[in-house]
């Protein structure tokens, strides 16, 4: 049995709106299965990684597990809706959504950063060169120029779209709800999700609110928001858009330490050198990439919505020395000599130093990316570890060992796209 000291209540929202989100997450790294099927024949391509993920979200959902015991009984009551990007993005899952529901309260997670899928790397985080007019979604037309990243919008209509095999959209589901409710019975929609899913979600609650008539016309639902870990989805009309209009119910955590939240605002992202000073010093090479992002990024005037939140002060973390045999280390020698290829091609002259060091703070990154977090939010270890170790799983429900081929293509095209950038398209 989990047990906890008198509850923090902000604090637990917190906790359970980071739990409820992150097992979105649980297809992260999984091959689409092949399809006997002609291209385009299959009403749902991706139908098997949503039952796979619709397994892990119900085993960890389960009655007295770990996860329950600490945050309460959940279940899943839609979805979850994995989205496949065109071919030839089409290997990985690229967003996934799904509403868990207790009681009168329901939780929409989004999915982040799909570590396997370029269509997430390439576009929907890094299509950030261009804006887009968030005019589409609202409801009265702003009267400044609320933009959007490319990237973030194209997240967004991938999560708006209707399910290929049952043609509801996250909208459909909650206008069918509230069809059935009682006049006068309110329910509660707490909107989540962290890194990729950190941006997507509040630009999905915006969406959800601009349109809410269309839904919720008797007015019976709250949104609220819980962003964790997320980068800036768009400019600073945007930001003062969402404020006047979900701020009052919106919570961002991020970690004073994680890389990500510090994109895409140029004061931000000046900082990312020198975040780990203490154990990693800055080099050439970091400061490569943060030149490439402050170039993508620069004149878009990108701000965080509740941009005055104050981080979470991050600490650290050892670096784990991994043996050679495990996939962690088969990663690691690809991306080694991934970046050694790149460097060479491009003729740049850097030191086993300055590529030892990159690949030491992009570690500590990850680790503060993702670990940090369960520690910032004071989760029992015990919880951590049913969460994030895949052990945890039934047999037929664990993940599979690192794919060395799909892990090459997507450093090796990250490198092929850091040398040339291309920002105007």
């Amino acid at each position: 049995m989990v047990t906890t000291t008198a509850p923090n209540l902000a604090l637990f929202e917190k906790q359970k709106a980071w739990a409820l989100g992150w097992i979105i997450n649980l297809i992260a790294g999984e091959l689409v299965p092949p399809s006997d099927d002609e291209p385009g024949i299959s009403p749902n391509p991706a139908q098997e990684l949503e039952d796979l993920l619709a397994q892990r979200i119900d085993f960890y959902l389960g009655q007295d597990s770990k996860l329950t015991q600490f945050i309460g009984g959940w279940k899943r009551v839609w979805g979850p809706f994995v989205y496949l990007a065109r071919p030839p993005f089409n290997k990985y899952a690229t967003n996934a959504i799904y509403v868990a529901q207790q009681g009168n309260k329901y939780v929409v997670g989004v999915a982040g950063t799909n570590p396997k899928s370029l269509q997430n790397w390439l576009i929907e985080d890094l299509y950030v060169s261009v804006l887009a007019d968030w005019a589409e979604y609202a409801d009265i037309k702003p009267d400044f120029p609320a933009k959007i990243s490319m990237g973030t919008k194209i997240g967004l209509d991938n999560l708006l779209r209707p399910h290929p095999g049952s043609s509801t959209t996250i909208v459909d589901f909650f206008k069918n709800l509230l069809a059935e409710t009682q006049a006068g019975e309110k329910i509660e929609i707490l909107v989540t999700g962290a890194s990729l899913g950190g941006a997507l979600s509040p630009v999905l609650a915006l969406a959800l609110h601009e349109k809410k008539s269309t839904w919720d016309p008797k007015n019976q639902a709250t949104l609220k928001v819980v962003t964790f870990a997320g980068p800036t989805p768009g400019n600073y009309y945007f930001a003062e858009r969402y404020r006047l209009k979900l701020g009052n119910n919106t919570t961002r955590v991020w970690n004073s330490l994680d890389i990500v939240p510090h994109a895409w605002k140029p004061e931000l992202l000046s900082q990312i050198p020198s975040l780990y000073e203490a154990q990693i010093p800055s080099n050439p090479l970091i400061e490569k990439f943060v030149k490439i992002g402050q170039l993508l990024s620069v004149g878009r005037y990108y701000t965080h919505v509740e941009r005055l939140t104050p981080a979470l002060e991050g600490t650290l973390r050892p670096i784990e020395q991994t043996p050679e045999t495990s996939s962690k280390q088969v990663e690691l020698d690809v991306q080694l000599s991934a970046l050694k290829s790149a460097l060479a091609t491009e003729n740049v002259s850097v030191s086993d130093i300055d590529i030892k060091g990159l690949l030491q703070f992009l570690a500590q990154a990850k680790q503060q990316h993702i670990d940090a977090y369960f520690d910032l939010l004071e989760f029992p270890s015990e919880v951590t570890k049913f969460i994030i170790n895949s052990e945890q799983l039934p047999p037929d429900l664990r993940f599979q060992e690192a794919d060395r081929e799909a892990i090459e293509s997507v450093v090796s095209k990250l490198l092929e796209y850091s040398a040339n950038p291309d920002v105007d398209e």
